[in-house]
C-alpha cells in the first residue's frame, strides 16, 4: 500500500523544530523566505509545501528534509531518518545523560523482546 504525505505529521515536525530553535512563526518565515501565513498553514496541516519551500524551511531549522518527512516515509528510509533525529538529540546531552538514555533504551528493547515471546 502506498503511503501518502502526512501533512499533520509534517506540520508537527516543523513546529517542533521551530520551537527548539526558539523561533516564532514570523522569525522562521523571515529566515526561510516564506510567508508567515504559509508557515502557519503548513504547521496546521491546511496547506501543502512545495519541495522548494520544504528545503528552505529545513535549512532555516538546520535539519534535513527527510527528518521533516520521516513520518511519511516507508521502510529503512524512515528508520534512518529517525536514527538521525535521535543522534541529534543525543548530541545535546552530557555523557551521563547519554548513558542513562542508552541504558533505558536497551532495557526497553529487552522488555519488548520478552513481551513478544
Amino acid at each position: 500500500m502506498e503511503k501518502k504525505l502526512d501533512l499533520s505529521a509534517l506540520g508537527q515536525k516543523v513546529k517542533q523544530y521551530r520551537k527548539e530553535m526558539g523561533y516564532s512563526a514570523e522569525k522562521l518565515s523571515e529566515i526561510a523566505g516564506v510567508s508567515k501565513s504559509h508557515i502557519n498553514n503548513i504547521e496546521s496541516a491546511n496547506s501543502h509545501a512545495s519541495a522548494e519551500v520544504l528545503v528552505r524551511i529545513a535549512n532555516a531549522l538546520n535539519v534535513s528534509v527527510d527528518i521533516l518527512l520521516c513520518d511519511s516515509l516507508e521502510g529503512l528510509t524512515s528508520q534512518q531518518a529517525r536514527v538521525k533525529e535521535y543522534a541529534k538529540l543525543l548530541e545535546e546531552c552530557t555523557d551521563t545523560e547519554t548513558k542513562i538514555i542508552v541504558d533505558t533504551v536497551k532495557a526497553l528493547k529487552d522488555s519488548l523482546k520478552d513481551a513478544g515471546r
